[in-house]
């Protein structure tokens, strides 16, 4: 075959489509031949290939048939059906608390992650039976939110929370697979793939209109695809599971005909004033085309329905406009109640054919909207080819199709990476109270995966090139936030205070869930904690376990057996900077505290003698040789087990005495020898002479107080 030739095939639901396309030196292509024949059985279902030699049949007779034409035919060009996508928004979010955004690979992170959790989200809608594999063959960034507010990008903006919403779209490797097997059957090799709305837009919307928030609809047999562009690009694809046929089983019902007879009847809608045919029971009958139109106008409502809320869920809003190609796209009135449903202008929907096709020379009496999808997968396949790459990810042989550029994060995706936990996650935080108010401490961040190709460090963002070896790490989670009471508090306080002459330092006191604690102490999550430095006198005194009280101590001894209780007390001064102060006043760096407590008073046996009311002596005082002197004799005494007390002896409480009384007698003048010592001497013949007041007195004499004594020598005559 010519290599200008292109051998392109439409494989539709209802039908095989096969076109000889010619590209001509000056770019332009032109139709040479075409084919089409429908299929037997129902082989096709939704886009996918259910009977493969029964395919494969129908593309072996119109390969025979083009061979005729154009001689021997080994490649084709063909396209997967847009109908097996599946379309599915994903979203992820970032906690900015646990650090900012700050480059772009961050950003692309977030935006695959979206991607991976609408991959997620697809597997869950699937039966639960269903084994199909999908591809991601693109995706759109719909809105990057700050705290819930539209934004046009993260990097250095700070907030409490990012997020991305993206739209992704995924096809069945299943859906390529076997459209490979049964042109094999056919004797034929795949030379260039496409996706079938791409195919349409490339041909109807070229890069220079996807600006344009534009939908295109290809209205098939059994489905009808959609292809939204906006922002330079295809941001979403979606599929109806109504068509063509739905209108054909709405004529069918309604005026009891073979489905093949309701078909022709469909498609005669639209040349035809008046419609001729013969029911199942075999009565003919004529209508006017109005009137069946009518009849059915139930059945094209919906179709419109289904159609104008697919096209508002993928894009959120009515587009700019819409293209309607397919064969479908002729059904009577669906381009009004189309442009109604959608509130746009009747001239901003529009059914577009061959002749829309600026790239194709006209050569064909057809021009119908139903030859655009396969004109367009001649020319998408030649000059957007859809390629599959192989490459190898972490040892894993991963093919991913590449519908757009593919880039190291594809092929992550396609690994099976778990983009949530590429990065390092952050430490875990502290939250803990603070003297009363919530307080928050951040782990370290988790560091950045490693990634290479081929052995050369690369990002997320990177081309991958074909045979690649992909090798990933996960990047290390960050370390729990870890910090010490006194570094969390951050008001450490150190002061001097002269404390009765020396100098002594005092710092911020810290306590933790009511404990005290060192000032490296660390903390633990939900710790209460609260710091205090001792900036009051009280504070001193409580430190040092002083009392400036006076306080009334009790003191009990037991007499013989009786309870004696004995009042004393202990008292102190305060003086700051040599005022006089109460323990209320606070304190400076470098002041002076001076502080006396009184000793505790000794109580001594006198002081027992004087709660008894008791003299311990017996005592006379007299005027002995003119000078006064006093004779004691002891009237009480007392006993601590054997021992002998004396009046000053130092007593304890508790202590149990024992008291003894002595019997009272009268003082005589003998009594004076044992406090005084005589000096004097007598003289010969003297003799000794003892007066008291004046009168002689002996050694027996009793004596008072008062009482004047006197002893001397003189010579008796």
């Amino acid at each position: 075959m010519d290599k200008n030739l292109l051998f392109a095939l439409d494989i539709g639901t209802r039908s095989v489509v096969g076109m000889i396309l010619k590209q001509h030196e000056n770019g332009k292509y032109e139709i040479l031949h075409k084919k089409m024949i429908e299929h037997e059985e129902r082989s096709m279902l939704d886009g996918q290939i259910h009977h493969i030699p029964a395919v494969a049949k129908v593309i072996r007779t119109i390969k025979n048939q083009l061979e005729h034409e154009v001689g021997s035919l080994s490649k084709v060009c063909v396209a997967a059906a847009g109908r097996a996508l599946k379309t599915v928004k994903g979203r992820s979010e970032k906690d900015l608390s646990l650090g900012d955004i700050t480059s772009n690979e961050e950003v692309i992170h977030m935006e695959l992650a979206a991607v991976q959790q609408a991959q997620y989200q697809l597997a869950s809608l699937l039966d639960e039976n269903s084994n199909l594999l999908y591809d991601c063959v693109g995706y759109s960034v719909l809105h990057y939110y700050l705290d819930e507010q539209e934004i046009g990008s993260f990097i250095g903006q700070q907030g409490n929370r990012a997020s991305v919403e993206v739209i992704a779209t995924f096809l069945p490797r299943v859906v390529v697979d076997s459209l490979m097997k049964a042109l094999d059957e056919a004797g034929l090799e795949m030379e260039a793939l496409t996706l079938e709305p791409i195919a349409a837009i490339n041909v109807l919307i070229p890069p220079s209109m996807r600006k344009l928030n534009v939908a295109l609809v290809d209205i098939g047999a059994g489905t009808s695809d959609i292809a939204i562009t906006a922002q330079g690009t295809v941001i979403a694809y979606g599929m109806v599971p109504a068509a063509g046929d739905e209108i054909t089983e709405a004529v069918s019902s309604e005026f009891l005909l073979d489905f093949p007879v309701a078909e022709q009847i469909k498609r005669s809608l639209t040349q035809e004033s008046e419609i001729t045919y013969t029911d199942i029971l075999g009565f003919p009958s004529k209508k006017v085309t109005s009137e069946v139109i009518s009849t059915i106008a139930y059945s094209i409502d919906n179709l419109a329905e289904g159609i104008t809320n697919e096209v508002l869920r993928l894009n959120g809003k009515a587009p700019q406009a819409i293209m309607l190609v397919g064969g479908g796209s002729l059904t009577p009135l669906l381009r009004e109640k189309v442009a109604e449903k959608l509130t746009l202008p009747m001239e901003r929907v529009a059914i577009r054919g061959l002749n829309a096709i600026q790239s194709l020379i006209p050569s064909l009496k057809e021009d119908g909207p139903e030859l655009v999808t396969p004109v367009g997968i001649g020319i998408a396949a030649k000059e957007n080819p859809v390629k599959y790459v192989t490459v190898s990810v972490n040892g894993k042989t991963i093919r991913l199709f590449q519908v757009k550029k593919l880039t190291i994060g594809d092929a992550l995706i396609a690994g099976g990476a778990d983009l949530s936990k590429l990065y390092g996650k952050p430490g875990m935080g502290l939250m803990v109270s603070v003297n009363g108010k919530v307080k928050m401490f951040k782990g370290k961040i988790g560091s950045a995966p490693t990634i290479e190709m081929n052995g050369v460090p690369c990002t997320l963002s990177d081309e991958i090139l074909e045979g690649a070896t992909i090798h990933y790490e996960p990047g290390n989670n960050g370390e729990d936030a870890e910090i010490s009471i006194q570094d969390a508090i951050d008001d450490h306080s150190v002061k001097s205070l002269w404390v009765n002459g020396e100098a002594e330092t005092f710092e911020t006191h810290y306590y933790i869930n009511e404990q005290r604690v060192c000032a490296n102490t660390l903390l633990s999550d939900r710790d209460d904690c609260y710091y205090r430095f001792p900036s009051t006198l009280s504070d001193i005194f409580d430190l040092k376990k002083w009392s400036s009280e006076t306080k009334n101590l009790d003191f009990t001894l037991f007499v013989d057996g009786k309870p004696l209780s004995l009042p004393t007390t202990i008292t102190s001064t305060v003086h700051l900077n040599d005022l006089s102060v109460t323990l209320h006043t606070e304190w400076n760096d470098g002041d002076r505290l001076d502080y006396q407590r009184s000793e505790e008073e000794q109580v001594i046996l006198k002081h027992v003698t004087n709660a008894l009311d008791l003299n311990l002596h017996q005592s006379c005082t007299v005027i002995f040789n003119e000078e006064e002197l006093t004779l004691v004799r002891p009237l009480y005494t007392f006993y601590r087990e054997e021992e002998k007390l004396c009046s000053d002896s130092v007593l304890h409480s508790q202590e149990r005495l024992l008291m003894k009384k002595t019997n009272q007698q009268p003082f005589i003048f003998q009594d004076v020898f044992t406090e005084v010592e005589l000096t004097l001497q007598p003289k010969p013949g003297e003799s000794l002479i003892l007066l008291k007041n004046g009168e002689k007195a002996g050694f027996q004499t009793e004596i008072q107080t008062g009482d004047q004594l006197l002893l001397k020598f003189e010579v008796l005559v």
